[in-house]
């Protein structure tokens, strides 16, 4: 047993655990195309729920729930799934992410701001966390998010003004 199992067993989770653990088997059972329409949420009293993309796609998985209930629980090695339940509309597909890479200015601009740092591993770490911060913001802003006109931050949502300068504003 490993110690993982004896702590979980301890607290007497491993039930939960095992139950919980077919949403993690989900997208190996089904594979990639249907990976892509689909997502496991949750287990509850043996029903596996599932989101998908639409009615038309539930209508036709419902056609393999028998054998992604077998395959399910072969991988969990016991019986955890006795219904699978196809819940149309919910399912919101996952923007592909796309590398971000920023210009040599942008790069010769961090090394910039911390060329007065006298500890080069400090300063490696902290040219390192600007770059990421840079590519994070670039890539929120070329997904759609906005600059706050208030602070500055990069954001997800409406408005003009950032939610924590909309609480601070409250």
């Amino acid at each position: 047993m490993s110690w993982v199992d004896e702590v979980l067993t301890r607290y007497r989770l491993d039930t939960e655990y095992h139950t919980q653990r077919v949403l993690l088997l989900w997208e190996t059972v089904v594979g990639p195309r249907v990976a892509k329409i689909s997502r496991a949420e949750k287990v509850t009293n043996g029903t596996l729920w599932v989101s998908v993309a639409s009615p038309p796609v539930s209508q036709e998985l419902s056609f393999f729930k028998g054998q992604y209930m077998d395959r399910l629980n072969a991988s969990a090695g016991e019986s955890v799934v006795q219904q699978i339940r196809f819940i149309p509309g919910q399912f919101k597909q996952m923007i592909p992410k796309k590398r971000v890479c920023l210009s040599a200015s942008e790069q010769d601009e961090a090394h910039r701001q911390f060329a007065s740092l006298s500890d080069s591993q400090l300063r490696t770490g902290f040219e390192r966390l600007y770059l990421t911060l840079r590519k994070r913001e670039t890539a929120i802003l070329a997904a759609g998010g906005r600059r706050c006109s208030r602070c500055g931050v990069v954001f997800w949502g409406g408005g003009e003004i950032c939610p924590g300068c909309r609480f601070d504003w409250d």
